[in-house]
């Protein structure tokens, strides 16, 4: 009965991964309140998520705020171009309510479509940020892409990510504590899980060579993919 308590066995790894959710989330939570440091804390909090997926030892606040000064600058310009968008679209959806019967049914469908492919996206922007070192188009012409790559992992993303709106839509308001602890790093740590594979065919490796194999081009191999290493952003 002891060993269930022991700081190694699957209780004790199982609660501790929930504190460290719940601690992620109130991290994630006061800065996305904070106006223009909505992106940097998204990229923070998938920084130390993909770690916690990945089993690799990281501390959890020193993590977040490592990455959030990291790609703050970047990650506020990506912030705000989502969100101009997402204003865009908005404005958009009012203008069709207000002249529903003005407007053919079929614009009104491919509004939607093209919204949910812009939403599908956008759910790589910030853990792209949060991995690699590209720069601002790259990485948005990177998040379509691995968009389609990870189909239909990106669709089962995209409705992982919206279970607190359904939680809020089926429960009100009761449910809003549960929202403060993990509404953000509960979806997101499932969503880590799943582009987690995605992102590592993608990830420079350097293979090992037996030291008494190694020839010259192994070295100059070698070289060259811990160059490619280091343009990504592997932080250790």
């Amino acid at each position: 009965m002891g060993k269930l308590f022991d700081l190694d066995s699957p209780i004790m790894r199982a609660l501790n991964r929930v504190a460290d959710l719940m601690m992620l989330n109130l991290a994630v939570l006061l800065f996305v309140l904070i106006p223009f440091t909505g992106g940097a804390s998204l990229t923070a909090m998938h920084y130390v998520l993909l770690k916690m997926v990945r089993d690799e030892e990281t501390y959890v606040i020193k993590g977040f705020w490592k990455s959030f000064k990291q790609n703050f600058k970047q990650a506020t310009i990506l912030w705000l171009i989502v969100l101009a968008i997402a204003a865009i679209i908005g404005v958009d959806f009012l203008w069709i309510r207000a002249n529903t019967t003005a407007i053919p049914g079929i614009y009104i469908y491919i509004m939607l479509g093209i919204t949910l492919i812009l939403y599908m996206i956008s759910l790589y922007i910030f853990p792209l940020q949060s991995r690699f070192e590209n720069p601002i188009r790259n990485t948005l012409k990177n998040a379509c892409m691995f968009s389609i790559l990870g189909l239909p992992r990106t669709v089962a993303m995209g409705v992982i990510s919206l279970i607190p709106l359904l939680l809020l839509y089926f429960f009100d308001l009761r449910i809003v504590p549960l929202l403060i602890m993990f509404g953000f790093t509960g979806p997101a740590y499932l969503m880590a899980l799943l582009y987690n594979r995605l992102f590592k065919r993608f990830e420079p490796k350097v293979e090992e060579v037996d030291e008494e194999e190694r020839t010259d081009d192994d070295d100059e191999e070698l070289q060259a993919a811990i160059k490619r290493m280091q343009e990504a952003r592997d932080r250790k």
